[in-house]
């Protein structure tokens, strides 16, 4: 073969694999970068997901003392007119904890275990309250558990406080109920 010929081929060869070369470290940078953008989106969805998440407990949380607040308005001996109205207020603002609750995401043990406090919260206020004539049990009027389960997620805690021992009765009685 001729000089110039092999120098050809030599050159054309080195073309092809210059071209090569190039194509393959365009089609790694841009998978690379594709990668990049995906882990930066799943990083943003994470962010606006822990973030609604903290909106709807912040609701929720602010709803509580709204609620607590509401129960220190109790008296004893209210006429059935004024329990109505009592109970009638009340009754909205356990709703919404409940709604804000639910809307918070990857957080399934907080919803069950602050539905089982505010079932506890509910049986005060909706019977003990509203169908008795006496004060309602003030340890289990109070809607301080719930507020210790929302902060304990708000500060991000390991584990959430322990249920009382009237929210683990209830809960059974709830689980009970579900199964029939």
């Amino acid at each position: 073969m001729q000089t110039e010929t092999l120098v050809g081929l030599f050159g054309f060869g080195a073309a092809v694999l210059g071209v090569g070369g190039t194509l393959l470290g365009g089609w790694l940078q841009q998978r690379h970068q594709v990668q990049v953008a995906r882990e930066e989106r799943a990083e943003v969805r994470s962010s606006e997901v822990e973030s609604r998440g903290r909106e709807a407990a912040q609701k929720a949380l602010t709803e509580l003392y709204a609620l607590r607040r509401h129960a220190l308005t109790w008296k004893v001996g209210m006429s059935a007119e004024e329990r109505n109205q009592w109970v009638g207020a009340a009754h909205p603002m356990v709703d919404e904890v409940e709604l804000n609750v639910a809307l918070i995401p990857g957080a399934d043990t907080l919803r069950v275990r602050v539905r089982d406090a505010l079932s506890v919260v509910r049986n005060s206020f909706f019977e003990d309250g509203y169908e008795g004539e006496h004060e309602p049990y003030r340890s289990e009027f109070d809607t301080s558990h719930c507020i210790g389960l929302l902060s304990a997620y708000m500060r991000g805690d390991d584990a959430l406080p322990e249920p009382t021992a009237r929210e683990e009765r209830e809960s059974i009685q709830h689980d009970m109920r579900e199964n029939l």
